[in-house]
């Protein structure tokens, strides 16, 4: 991680799967503890270090088997971290955390296993596109492997125990992430995100807990883990994420008949992009929703969504940074930023490390 290397595209920013003119991803996270050491919150380092020690020692196998990367979080530097969290393999829970841990993650960024961030344990699997019962199934396939080399702490009352009680039972958080600027800009996102509640989900920003919804992107999850069945639960988010496609779609359909304002947008979106020569990571995200909201529309034949895509990953703060091999001021990050954006958008080579 520390020698700077072409980061890939994960897998779930390949613009495919089930519905993926919305539904950019499915991840289902599930929480695990180890019998006979302290919940992660609560240990002392020593205890830290030895559960991760007996952690890695336990999955050799199964990471070997895998092809996964064990990565010690205590020996990457800042923007390494910052990388993984872009990428949604690690919480800002872990990234921030000053006790021993680390993540194991494949090269695809379909898998990844948070080691002693709340938990000892959270496993997450991530699919392009609407995928619950396949997401799920992957990770009930990962999680049997894991179950019979460490002992979990179970109860047979309650289920899986965990170190927050919102998440003991089936310790299951599935969510989708959604694009929806068609609701944002029709100011019917307030309207939708309270109905979505109102069937017991909660509707996060881009990075979850505690993130705004920049970009027009949303994260729609389950709040129950206790007394309803993994497949309940994949049951009522399937119908609450349908009826926010649903939704979307319809005031998409309006902008088709009525494309101007939409065509406008993204036009001036990637003039700004285009010609910028600052360029912060906010206003970026921002402008490459309305731009691709013009692409899907068909109102404007450049870039293309996996180009899209990349610049929405390669352009924030940690992978700027990881690809320059040092830290960077806020202000080598925006103009770096501007320069990127605009040479992946000439069609030009990407700018190479300085």
């Amino acid at each position: 991680m520390n020698q700077h290397p072409d980061i890939p595209l994960d897998e779930w920013l390949s613009g495919e799967g089930p519905d993926s003119d919305i539904v950019y991803c499915t991840r289902v996270r599930l929480a695990r503890n180890i019998e006979g050491y302290s919940f992660s919150p609560m240990q002392e380092p020593p205890e830290a270090t030895a559960l991760l020690r007996t952690i890695q020692q336990a999955l050799q196998p199964l990471a070997k088997n895998r092809d996964l990367q064990w990565i010690d979080l205590e020996q990457e530097d800042s923007f390494s971290k910052q990388t993984l969290v872009e990428r949604h393999l690690i919480s800002r829970e872990l990234q921030m955390s000053d006790r021993p841990r680390a993540v194991v993650v494949d090269e695809k960024g379909r898998e990844s296993l948070m080691i002693n961030e709340e938990d000892h344990l959270r496993l997450q699997f991530f699919r392009a596109g609407m995928q619950l019962q396949e997401t799920w199934r992957a990770a009930d396939r990962l999680d049997d492997e894991i179950a019979d080399l460490l002992p979990y702490a179970w109860s047979s009352r309650l289920g899986f125990m965990t170190s927050c009680p919102t998440n003991t039972g089936t310790g299951m958080r599935i969510s989708v992430m959604l694009h929806l600027p068609a609701l944002v800009i029709t100011k019917e996102i307030e309207k939708a995100t309270t109905a979505i509640a109102e069937m017991n989900m909660t509707v996060r920003g881009l990075f979850g807990e505690g993130s705004h919804a920049v970009g027009d992107f949303f994260q729609v999850s389950n709040q129950r883990t206790l007394g309803e069945s993994e497949d309940q639960i994949i049951e009522n988010l399937g119908r609450a994420v349908e009826s926010l496609v649903h939704w979307e779609r319809r005031q998409r359909e309006e902008f088709r008949k009525s494309p101007l304002y939409i065509e406008d947008q993204a036009n001036r979106a990637y003039g700004v992009l285009e010609r910028a020569r600052i360029l912060s990571s906010e206003e970026a995200i921002n402008l490459l929703s309305r731009l691709r909201l013009g692409r899907l529309l068909d109102l404007i034949e450049e870039p293309s969504l996996a180009d899209l895509n990349r610049i929405f990953l390669m352009t924030q703060p940690g992978h700027l940074q990881t690809r320059s091999g040092r830290e960077l001021h806020p202000g080598e990050r925006d103009r770096l930023r501007a320069e990127w954006v605009r040479a992946i958008l000439s069609g030009g080579a990407e700018p190479q490390p300085e």
